[in-house]
């Protein structure tokens, strides 16, 4: 899988977003096999918690691929985008186990969705976390506002979407986005494995019993607001000023 590195170690497995190139943009490919990944390893008990990460010193993983999304036009396809992305993230924000993002960039877009729906989010200090969904004229797809608010509560959560500016990794912390932001990758990757430790002194059947009380808890609050945010994206999408909008970012990457 060209678009993923995959490596299983005796207790966990690490996932690597693999499009360096590409500001690890998120093609509707690596979302589904970012899905097929993790369904082929959530029955595993031996592994006891997931590492989300990007390669390269850039990004974690930023938006939907400008292309594809550039395409984005009919009732159908906005549906389709909208389904294979809310797949794979609530695949993440349900596991079964813990899943850790290691922010080794900056998170934008569909790419602070993915990392939200995440148990834990380590970063290092030159990355960025950005909802920036509202520049563009777009409320999000995949329940990350519904995740926001569940962290950082309503009033937080609406100025962060409104405004829709990359916080810096400190501004994110005092606000209660990420729970640890380390000078650089080492530091964090050892930050990441002290999570981890603390995880492995337990058993995987009360890992997996307590994780699953977490998701019950997040499956009330998404099912409540799912349909609020569909219609609203649906609504956003197709609105002249997102196209608008499109037609400048589109035109800015193609030049």
């Amino acid at each position: 899988m060209s678009n993923l590195i995959v490596e299983k170690g005796p207790l966990d497995l690490v996932i690597t977003i693999n499009r360096p190139e590409s500001s690890n943009a998120l093609s509707l490919a690596l979302i589904e096999e970012l899905l097929e990944v993790l369904s082929d390893y959530e029955d595993n008990h031996e592994i006891k918690s997931v590492v989300i990460t990007g390669k390269g010193n850039k990004c974690f993983a930023a938006g939907g691929d400008i292309k594809e999304l550039y395409e984005v036009r009919s009732e159908s396809a906005i549906e389709n985008m909208i389904d294979i992305g809310r797949k794979t993230i609530d695949k993440i924000r349900y596991y079964p186990v813990p899943v850790l993002a290691l922010m080794n960039g900056h998170a934008l877009g569909g790419g602070a969705e993915l990392a939200i729906a995440c148990d834990y989010r380590v970063a290092v200090e030159r990355a960025t976390f950005g909802f920036v969904h509202s520049t563009l004229n777009i409320t999000t797809a995949w329940g990350g506002a519904i995740d926001l608010i569940d962290i950082i509560g309503n009033q937080k959560a609406l100025l962060t979407l409104i405004d829709g500016k990359a916080l810096t990794t400190s501004e994110a912390y005092k606000i209660g986005i990420l729970d640890s932001v380390c000078p650089n990758l080492e530091d964090a990757t050892r930050d990441i494995k002290n999570i981890q430790q603390r995880i492995n002194n337990c058993s995987s059947s009360i890992i997996r019993g307590n994780k699953s009380i977490i998701n019950d808890h997040k499956k009330v609050l998404q099912n409540n607001l799912k349909e609020s945010e569909n219609r609203e994206f649906k609504k956003s999408w197709s609105s002249k000023e997102h196209w608008e909008s499109m037609n400048k970012l589109f035109s800015k990457s193609s030049s």
